[in-house]
């Protein structure tokens, strides 16, 4: 008998415990919130030509830094009778201030004639405050247009068949 009464006097102790531990309890509501921004677009004012050039018998490379003047090596002249130059393009959207933006170039396929003849590029970006590379790394100013330079190095063969080439750089941009 003393047995049970004394179980039972420890349940309900124990009852009495918990009851004041939860009577000293308190909630409080914390407030959330969370943006979602745009996504960067990337947008081309200027394309990428390496202009006009000739190549002797050991070919060389053509070369426009970005945010730089066009350079050649080896037995490669370029012509000023067309310059030329760096692609010019325009990062923007509703990004925060001081956001990391990164522009990435991608190693694109080399320039083509159409007939099978190549020369491969090598580019290289140039972001606002002189951030050269690839990828090119800047903080953004809020909402604001950011001017990015690609540049890049073209190969020509010693023996490069002459012809108009083509070929297209991916370029993408994030936070």
């Amino acid at each position: 008998m003393f047995k049970k009464f004394f179980n039972k006097a420890v349940v309900l102790s124990g009852c009495m415990i918990m009851l004041s531990v939860s009577t000293n309890a308190s909630a409080t509501p914390i407030t959330t919130s969370a943006e979602v921004v745009g996504v960067i677009t990337v947008t081309q004012n200027t394309a990428m030509n390496f202009g006009q050039f000739s190549v002797g018998g050991t070919g060389g490379t053509v070369v426009f830094p970005a945010g730089g003047v066009v350079s050649t090596t080896g037995d490669v002249v370029h012509l000023g009778s067309e310059v030329g130059g760096i692609a010019d393009l325009n990062t923007s959207g509703v990004n925060p201030a001081g956001a990391t933006v990164t522009v990435t170039v991608v190693s694109p396929a080399p320039l083509n004639d159409g007939l099978g003849n190549t020369m491969a590029v090598a580019p290289n970006c140039l972001g606002p405050g002189g951030a050269l590379g690839s990828p090119c790394t800047f903080a953004s100013s809020e909402g604001t247009a950011e001017q990015v330079q690609i540049g890049g190095t073209v190969t020509v063969g010693a023996s490069q068949v002459v012809g108009v080439y083509n070929g297209t750089i991916e370029v993408t941009a994030a936070f």
